[in-house]
This record gives structure tokens, C-alpha cells and sequence, in this order.
């Protein structure tokens, strides 16, 4: 199936309406848009959990990422990983992929050599296949060893950019309860509405100790793409760069409450870019 094909087929089986392409109003259907007729050179870049640093490194930020203990580029070098050289709890991460992560806690309670197979098994996936986020698709399949972050309560704090503007905060936590995802303007005031699937806490959490320098870094990183979500961890005044997203949910977490009215909202947010990619589609479209 074709990208158009899939993208309008999965966009009306998620949300149970056409894909509107021509006058896209929302923000999963003006996602989806560029997913089909944007193209940036770095967004492949900043998509891959280890080469994003050639990136960050233009700006000065390649220390804001995690510490890097060993990168594995074939199954041969997996196989051959000395677990006895590594410390005991660690964080492993498919450099390609979203979700794709192992968090060791204690190096010495695992099969090693079934998470190998797990691990080999990752480097066999393409991200592009399951949401045509072509970001994805030529990516070279790595497994990043990083170092565990040994902090709680952990909190992820992603700020997502409009055409270079950060426009809100989404908190992912959790406690004892389970887990929450929260969305914050940049007052810091709760906007009272999450993803469908996730529960709203019912606390305040408190703005990051560097909310002014995470704000500053995400309007750097951000400018030259019409969306994206900047992620950080911070803690004890210590900023660490998670990730860039250029396609959240793959384009596709429906807000809640007020689905349709939310989704309006943020999809106000994003001007659009001129058409660079798939024209002839585009066109034909357009006519």
C-alpha cells in the first residue's frame, strides 16, 4: 500500500472520517499533510537517538544528551556486548525506532541471551512501516547503551514547537496511582487536557527548576521545522535533551475531553509549509 493509501486508510479508521488534505484544520490532519508533502533534510537527523548529536552539535548542545556507554551497529557486535563491562543498572535504546528501550536495573538478574534476540530482533524493524513517518524509513538500525538516570520522581518534560514557537508543555508522570500525562501553557496554567488512553493527575506539578532554558533551547532546536517536540528531563539543576518527535502518536493521539475542539486549538497553532514533496499528489489534489 502506498503512503497516501495507508495514511488516509489509518486517519479514517482512527478518527471514523476522510482525511481532509486539501483544507487541513486539525492537528492530526495537517500532521498527516506533512508527513505526505514535507521533507527537511535533518528530520532524519534529529530522528535517530545517536545521530541527533551531529545536530545539536551546530548549536553547542550535544552535552545536553545522556552519557553514552557503547552504540552496536550489527548483530555480530550484539552478540559480542561484555555484560561484565558494563555497570550494573543501564538504559538500552534502538537509535531507530520509538518505544524500543530496555531499562536494566540489575544487569545480573537478566537472560542475556534472550534480550540479545530481542535486541537483533529491533534491528530488523523499520519505525516507517507502522505510521509512514518517513523520518524513519533509511535510518541504520543501532542499539544505544546509555547511562540510567537514577532519579524519582523522574519527570518528562516536552515542550511542542509551532513553526519555531513553543507553545505548550506536555508532563509525562507518575505515582503510586499510575500514570498521567498533563498538558501546561507557557504560564505554566493546566489546560485540563491529555491524550485519549491517559488519565489528567490531580495535582499541579511544579514548572522544571530551568523552565527558562528548556523554553530557549526548544525555540533553537525548533526553528527551522513547522512542528516538533523537544524532550527533556530536568533534575538538581541538570538538563538532559531526550528527544526531538516530529510525529507524536505517529500524528494520530486524538485529545481528551473535546476531542474536535482540542484537536481545532493546536492545529491553529501550525502554519503550514510551502509543498516540497509527493506534487503530483498534492496537485491533483488541489485542483
Amino acid at each position: 500500500m502506498d503512503d497516501y493509501k495507508y495514511i488516509t486508510s489509518d486517519y479514517k479508521n482512527r478518527y471514523g472520517k476522510e482525511l481532509n488534505l486539501k483544507e487541513p484544520v486539525t492537528i492530526s490532519e495537517k500532521l498527516q499533510w506533512l508527513k505526505l508533502f514535507y521533507r527537511n533534510e535533518n528530520m532524519p537527523i534529529c530522528s535517530d537517538k545517536y545521530d541527533i548529536r551531529l545536530y545539536l552539535k551546530k548549536f553547542g548542545y550535544e552535552h545536553l544528551l545522556n552519557d553514552v556507554i557503547g552504540i552496536y551497529q550489527t548483530d555480530e557486535e550484539i552478540d559480542n556486548i561484555d555484560i561484565s563491562s558494563l555497570p550494573n543498572s543501564f538504559v538500552v535504546k534502538a537509535t531507530h525506532g520509538s518505544g524500543w528501550n530496555f531499562i536494566c536495573k540489575d544487569k545480573n538478574e537478566v537472560n542475556w541471551s534472550a534480550q540479545k534476540k530481542i535486541f537483533k530482533q529491533w534491528m530488523k524493524l523499520n519505525l516507517y512501516v507502522f505510521g509512514r513517518e518517513w523520518n524513519y524509513k533509511k535510518l541504520k538500525p543501532k542499539i544505544l547503551i546509555e547511562k540510567m538516570i537514577d532519579y524519582k520522581p523522574l519527570i518528562d518534560y516536552k515542550i511542542t514547537c509551532f513553526n519555531g514557537e513553543p507553545k505548550y508543555f506536555q508532563i509525562n508522570s507518575e505515582d503510586d496511582k499510575g500514570r498521567y500525562v498533563d498538558f501546561y501553557d507557557m504560564k505554566w496554567q493546566k489546560l485540563g487536557v491529555t491524550f485519549k488512553g491517559y488519565k489528567i493527575s490531580d495535582k499541579i506539578i511544579p514548572p522544571p527548576n530551568s523552565l527558562e532554558k528548556l523554553i530557549e533551547i526548544a525555540k533553537v532546536l525548533s526553528e527551522e521545522f513547522p512542528f516538533v517536540r523537544v524532550d527533556f528531563y530536568n533534575f538538581e539543576g541538570k538538563v538532559i535533551l531526550g528527544e526531538l518527535t516530529f510525529f507524536p502518536g505517529g500524528g494520530l493521539s486524538a485529545f481528551y475531553p473535546n476531542t474536535e475542539k482540542n484537536e481545532k486549538l493546536f492545529g491553529s497553532y501550525l502554519d503550514l509549509p510551502k509543498p516540497n514533496h509527493n506534487m503530483g499528489l498534492y496537485h491533483k489534489i488541489n485542483a
